[in-house]
């Protein structure tokens, strides 16, 4: 009876031992597993991640957009993100040389190598004010003229001149008036279209009178007249598709 009890005992707890034996393996068997499992879950997310970036700069790569100059304006419109703002920049009304486009100059220029002061022969770019625009507001007048370089998410866009509406299925990012320098002027210059509503640069009421704007009206010599009308200032629209 007593070797039959120890017996029991002795067996009881060797099926104890041998079961915590089994299953301390199996833990360690499942932490293994638990940890290649993490392993290879954060091998994969890391995959997903880069196939999403990738696919973002596919979509941004060929997802339309197209840039224009808002004239006058230190924003873009809505629905259009800006690039960079900046000022107005051309070439004196009075003089014959250097370039006749007007461009939009980045308010924070970088400079290359440089030797400051002025070469006789060299191109010359200035700041542009407000002249003759007489349908904007009277404060205006002599200011410097602001500009925004502007992206759109369409594949291209026109400036539409002597209209201030787009065709149909066109977008209008913004509509104004054509301006130029005056036609008595020795210096040629852009048409270029001047928001509605102008904003201007603080503090530039200078009158320097170099590059200048003023509007343009349509002459009834070549033009036909109707639909122009002589002597009537003209309209524009900046639009997009």
């Amino acid at each position: 009876m007593i070797f039959t009890s120890i017996s029991l005992l002795v067996t009881a707890h060797v099926c104890f031992a041998f079961k915590s034996a089994v299953d301390k393996r199996l833990l360690i068997s499942d932490q293994t597993v638990l940890h290649e499992s993490i392993t290879k879950l954060q091998a994969e997310l890391q995959q997903l991640k880069a196939e999403v970036e990738q696919l973002k700069r596919s979509n941004s790569a060929s997802s339309p957009s197209v840039s224009y100059v808002r004239w006058g304006r230190h924003s873009c419109p809505v629905g259009s993100s800006i690039i960079y703002r900046g000022f107005a920049g051309g070439h004196p009304h009075n003089e014959t040389g250097s370039g006749a486009s007007f461009l939009c100059l980045p308010d924070d220029p970088l400079w290359g190598a440089h030797k400051d002061g002025y070469n006789s022969y060299s191109g010359w770019i200035m700041g542009v004010e407000y002249e003759g625009g007489y349908f904007f507001d009277s404060t205006t007048k002599d200011y410097d003229v602001p500009c925004a370089v502007c992206l759109t998410p369409h594949s291209t866009s026109i400036m539409v001149p002597a209209r201030n509406a787009c065709f149909d299925g066109w977008h209008l990012e913004y509509n104004g008036y054509l301006m130029s320098n005056a036609h008595r002027h020795i210096g040629e210059s852009d048409y270029i279209c001047v928001d509605s509503h102008p904003d201007v640069i603080p503090n530039s009421q200078n009158n320097t009178n170099g590059a200048v704007l003023y509007m343009v009206e349509s002459v009834c010599s070549g033009l036909p007249c109707p639909p122009y009308v002589a002597g009537r200032e003209l309209t524009c629209a900046v639009c997009s598709k």
